[in-house]
């Protein structure tokens, strides 16, 4: 896991006072560490839009090393502050790599922007105030963090500019028109890959940045990241952080492995598809809480009372909204022998109000709302009255609103990058893809949990390494982004499974 943060601001002056890295030492090591980053791509990558250098243009000497051989273009557009300082020490330090075209969209105005167009100009490197419409790469290092209000029309201009080029385009630190929340202006810059300077940052993770960030790459400021980083609740998760289930006892049973109770309400098919991706994720035995269908599948028990032994409970799935389809539902939450066991919550029963009374009880409930049921467990619980809009520009914030009034809670906010809350801990998914927007892949992910929770995980360890494995599922099903159903993804848990190396195993 890595360390995510609201702000490195408090980050970066600890390492100036504390290093002696003041006078832009920072800066200078955040443009050699993207210096490397374009060196590499470049290197492996072909170039379309490579420039052919003029041999009878009046370059100066020392602007390049050999100025008779086709260099890669790399057009960096440079601000005002010290996003745009970052662009023109960048230009600096490419100037022997490839041939650099330095564009400055706003004239200097902070102190270190002016000092590093200065070190440029001496080099005889010019600075342009055009974009060209096509090169290698383009690094976008006008706004960054500094964002403020709304963009003027000068500022769009160079925005839309920006997006029409052809090439593969990097954004310096975070991409221009995103907010510190992570939340885009009407026109705001859409990279192929982030870097990011220092340390991970909460805007970089939000939903709304995801379509403009592209790929995130961490740059180190010439400190070792255990001495810049500092404390933080905020994690980022990888696949390396799934521990899958795995039988190694040769000498076992099927209730070695749990006994979940899947609640069947109105739409019976969300909960044979919980139920049906419990069993592919290694539970032992389920049992469908409710009077089976005349199709009912051979794989499941099938109960109109509750079993007298069990190791998880989903409710939630296919339920209905109205009190004929919850007050059952409700009734059994309260029973004393549910009180005890993981119990997993998901869909229509989040939208209860009943349920912030019975909350309380429960020793680990595992709560799994996409944004529309989290508005309804803050309107219900008192403790926010929201838009879903609201919810989404500030996630964070919001979820660790719930998740320290219910510090024994864990929640499983779904989204573009699924965010795991228990306590003051916060916990990112980079893994999710658009291919999961179907309908029914949130009760695989519910039933995926319940099988880890029967199993013996940790609620919080249960909930992230469902999520994980939920979007690694999802990628390895080679499908269309849009031809997943929520059937096969089930189905394809067992593989899964079976064929991932990426986790250490139980």
């Amino acid at each position: 896991m890595e360390k995510i943060f609201d702000s490195v601001k408090e980050l970066d002056k600890r390492a100036e006072n504390s290093f002696n890295l003041k006078n832009g030492v920072l800066m200078e090591q955040a443009a050699r560490g993207m210096a490397e980053y374009i060196r590499s791509y470049c290197a492996d990558h072909t170039a379309p839009y490579t420039m052919q250098i003029d041999t009878a243009a009046p370059l100066p000497a020392r602007q390049y090393h050999s100025p008779h051989v086709t260099k890669p273009c790399v057009q960096i557009i440079c601000g005002s502050g010290d996003n745009g300082g970052d662009g023109f020490a960048l230009a600096r330090m490419l100037g022997d790599f490839c041939t650099v075209r330095t564009v400055a969209s706003f004239e200097p105005k902070s102190p270190l922007c002016k000092l590093q167009r200065e070190r440029l100009e001496l080099l005889g490197i010019p600075v342009y105030t055009d974009i060209l419409d096509s090169c290698d790469v383009l690094v976008d290092a006008v706004f960054g963090t500094g964002i403020h209000g709304e963009l003027d029309s000068h500022a769009c201009s160079v925005l839309e500019q920006m997006n029409a080029v052809r090439g593969y385009k990097v954004a310096c630190d975070i991409p221009s028109g995103l907010n510190a929340a992570g939340i885009p202006a009407p026109i705001s810059f859409r990279a192929d890959t982030t870097c990011t300077m220092g340390a991970l940052k909460t805007a970089l993770y939000a939903d709304t940045a995801k379509d403009y960030t592209g790929t995130i790459q961490l740059l180190g400021l010439g400190l070792p990241r255990s001495s810049y980083e500092g404390d933080t609740n905020t994690f980022l998760l990888s696949a390396a952080d799934m521990r899958l289930p795995h039988r190694s006892v040769q000498n076992t049973h099927k209730m070695s492995y749990g006994h979940g109770v899947f609640f069947c309400g109105e739409k019976p098919g969300a909960c044979v598809l919980a139920a049906s991706a419990a069993l592919h994720f290694g539970i032992g035995l389920v049992t469908i809480l409710g009077v089976p269908q005349p199709n009912a599948l051979p794989d499941f028990m099938y109960s109109t009372e509750l079993p007298d032994t069990f190791s998880a409970l989903m409710v939630g799935s296919g339920l209905g909204r109205s009190k004929t389809a919850q007050l059952p539902a409700l009734s059994l939450l309260a029973n004393p022998q549910v009180e005890d066991c993981p119990l997993i919550l998901d869909a229509d029963i989040l939208h209860s109000k009943a349920l912030m009374s019975v909350l309380p009880a429960c020793k680990q409930p595992i709560l799994t709302p996409h944004p529309k049921e989290f508005q309804s467990l803050l309107t219900n619980s008192g403790l926010a009255q929201v838009s879903t809009t609201e919810i989404q520009q500030d996630r964070f914030a919001y979820l660790r609103l719930f998740c320290t009034t219910f510090p024994h809670t864990v929640v499983v906010l779904k989204g573009a990058y699924p965010l795991i809350g228990q306590g003051e801990q916060i916990f990112v998914n980079p893994l999710g893809t658009n291919a999961l927007a179907k309908a029914g892949t949130g009760d695989v992910l519910s039933g995926m949990i319940t099988a880890l929770a029967a199993q013996g995980y940790p609620p919080l360890e249960a909930a992230y390494t469902a999520s994980l494995a939920h979007a690694e599922a999802a990628k390895r099903l080679h499908t269309s982004d849009y031809g997943l159903t929520a059937s096969a993804l089930a189905d394809s848990l067992s593989s899964l499974c079976y064929s991932t190396e990426i986790s250490a195993n139980r």
